[in-house]
Order: C-alpha cells, then sequence, then structure tokens
C-alpha cells in the first residue's frame, strides 16, 4: 500500500501517523529511537507492507502487471490499490475523504520536526499538492505513476500500465476488496495488541 492507505491504517492518531508515514525512511533497528507510541506506527508499516507482499489477492494483481512493470510490480499495485482504497471509501470508513485529509495533513504538518530530513523537505510540496487527493482522481493516479517510473532504473511504460489498469479495473477491485479487510482486521488487531 502507498501513502494513503498508510495514513488511514493510522487510525487518525497522531504519533501512529507519524511512525507510519516514515516509515520507510526508518532503516533496520532506528525505530527504537522514537518514541513507543511512533515506534508502534513504524511497525505498523512494516506490517502493512509485509502483509500486503504476502496477500494472495495482491499476488493476483502484481501478475496482472507484470508484463507492465516487470520486478516492480509490487510497489506499482500499492499505488494502484491506493486508488482503489479512495474509489471505495465509504465501504471502509464513516469519515468523510475530505474530512480525513484535512485532519491528516494537519497532523503532519504537526510532526514535521519530528520527520527524517528528506520528508521535511518534501512535506510541504506534497500538503501543497494535496497529495492524498491525487489517489482520488484517474489523473491524479496516473501523474503519481509516471512520477514513480521516473525514479526507477529501465524503461516503464506508466501510460500502458495506467490504460491497462483502467480497462481491467473490475478485475483489481475485486482482488482489492477481498484484501483489503483482511488487511484492515490485522492492523485493527496489531494496535489493539501494541
Amino acid at each position: 500500500m502507498n501513502h494513503l492507505a498508510h495514513c488511514f491504517l493510522s487510525f487518525a492518531d497522531e504519533d501512529l501517523l507519524l511512525g507510519n508515514f516514515i516509515g520507510d525512511f526508518v532503516k533496520g533497528n532506528d525505530w527504537q529511537q522514537y518514541p513507543h507510541k511512533v515506534q508502534q506506527g513504524i511497525l505498523l508499516h512494516r506490517t502493512i507492507d509485509s502483509y500486503t507482499d504476502s496477500h494472495p489477492m495482491t499476488d493476483r494483481s502484481v501478475a496482472r502487471i507484470r508484463p507492465f512493470a516487470g520486478r516492480y510490480s509490487p510497489p506499482f499495485t500499492d499505488i494502484l490499490y491506493d486508488h482503489l482504497l479512495a474509489l471505495n471509501w465509504e465501504k471502509y470508513t464513516d469519515v468523510p475523504f475530505e474530512v480525513f485529509a484535512a485532519q491528516t495533513y494537519r497532523q503532519l504538518e504537526n510532526r514535521a520536526a519530528d520527520m527524517p530530513p528528506v520528508l521535511q523537505e518534501r512535506l510541504p510540496k506534497m500538503i501543497a499538492g494535496q497529495f492524498l487527493h491525487g489517489y482520488t482522481l484517474r489523473e491524479g493516479l496516473e501523474w503519481v505513476l509516471d512520477r514513480f517510473s521516473m525514479r526507477l532504473a529501465g524503461n516503464f511504460d506508466a501510460k500502458g500500465l495506467g490504460k491497462f489498469f483502467f480497462d481491467e479495473i473490475e478485475a483489481f477491485s475485486e482482488d482489492f476488496n477481498v484484501f483489503f479487510p483482511d488487511l484492515l482486521e490485522v492492523c485493527k488487531n496489531k494496535v489493539r495488541l501494541s
């Protein structure tokens, strides 16, 4: 899962959100340097990533896009799934997307000083561009796919991938809507047990 899901699966808890948001930038045991609740968020991020990578429905989606994305199919699938979360938002929460996004932007701004320097630098642009909103629109998703593909070695047909995804969106939606309730339950249990 990508930014939208990691933020959503922080359950509006600012410390969990901080940890979940910075999770990709905290390597090895460095998570132990953070306050307890932020540590939980970092470990929640890792749980989300590992569970997503091992779920059979995710495997099915990854296999579908492999001709377009090769070995980078899993992270591209994460991006596609964030769009599907945005499309299916009302299935998974009663909180309107606009309320969630505004609260998340505010909480991230509150904790910017606690983020790794690279995120401190990126965050103002991300929030100014309303990065969570980008997943709600086809154009936003295509932009994210294009930007991500530019960061990778090799040639990627981001436009072809986007077209294929939207042509086959019902099949991807079926995968996602079997997978995401499972992930949601795993995350709720992890937060409860922490």
